[in-house]
């Protein structure tokens, strides 16, 4: 009797580690940001050009929660050939935008900037600071283009962060799709859309997708579970996913 009731405490002990082992073992926890839902299908490469501590390190942290192997480099080692070992670059706003410039403008590889003026260095909008690109005062943002997949389904105004803080945006060239903007100010997207095939400002085609997305650096600590939605949208549209 003894034994049948010790193997029955080792049965259900097995059962209980097998189930908590398959509820636990699908996403890391995401510093400030919640539990990304992993892209689907094998591993993806992303270059995060930037620092790998700060709020640089947490954004680098949300992207291997969407299931990429991040690469960290700085803006002095960047170039366009190492740019072609990965399948998202993400520049962060920590870059001296100077030192990058339009290193990317040629690239086949999808880019994410969150460094305004680079936008403008690789002709996808001008280049003047606070009237081209720049950033403002704010936790709110107004979604423009709610059917747009980088909507990530929300709608009106939304709140992307906790607290105020700067909120990057650019003023893009026509064809870009813009999907939030200041609340004030329809034309300051901060999140904007530049489809593969698009004519830039020097009326060359946009070779890959390209994304502008408004998180200053530092604010990633601030930023709320739907501004985490929203970068976790624009990273599945620029590589095409769903």
């Amino acid at each position: 009797m003894k034994r049948l009731l010790s193997l029955l405490i080792i049965a259900f002990t097995l059962i209980l580690t097998t189930a908590c082992t398959a509820t636990t073992q699908v996403n890391p926890d995401v510093s400030q940001g919640g539990n990304a839902p992993a892209l689907s299908g094998k591993v993806k490469k992303a270059l995060f050009v930037g620092r790998e501590s700060g709020g640089d390190g947490i954004s680098i942290k949300h992207l291997k929660a969407l299931g990429f192997e991040v690469s960290v480099m700085t803006d002095k080692e960047l170039t366009a050939a190492e740019a072609l070992k990965y399948s998202l670059v993400f520049v962060s706003s920590t870059v001296n935008s100077g030192r990058v410039g339009n290193k990317l403008i040629a690239s086949p590889i999808p880019v994410i900037y969150a460094e305004s003026q680079n936008i403008g260095d690789v002709a996808l909008s001008g280049k003047e600071t606070d009237t081209d690109n720049g950033d403002f005062t704010g936790k709110t943002i107004t979604i423009k283009n709610s059917g747009h997949p980088m909507a990530a389904g929300l709608k009106g105004n939304v709140d992307i962060y906790n607290l105020d803080g700067k909120i990057g945006f650019v003023v893009p060239s026509k064809e870009a799709v813009i999907v939030a903007s200041a609340p004030d100010d329809d034309q300051r997207a901060v999140i904007c859309a530049f489809e593969k095939g698009m004519k830039n400002l020097n009326n060359d085609p946009v070779p890959a997708r390209q994304v502008y997305i408004y998180l200053v650096s530092g604010e990633e600590i601030n930023q709320t579970d739907e501004g985490w939605k929203l970068f976790d949208a624009a990273v599945k549209w620029a590589i095409g996913s769903k």
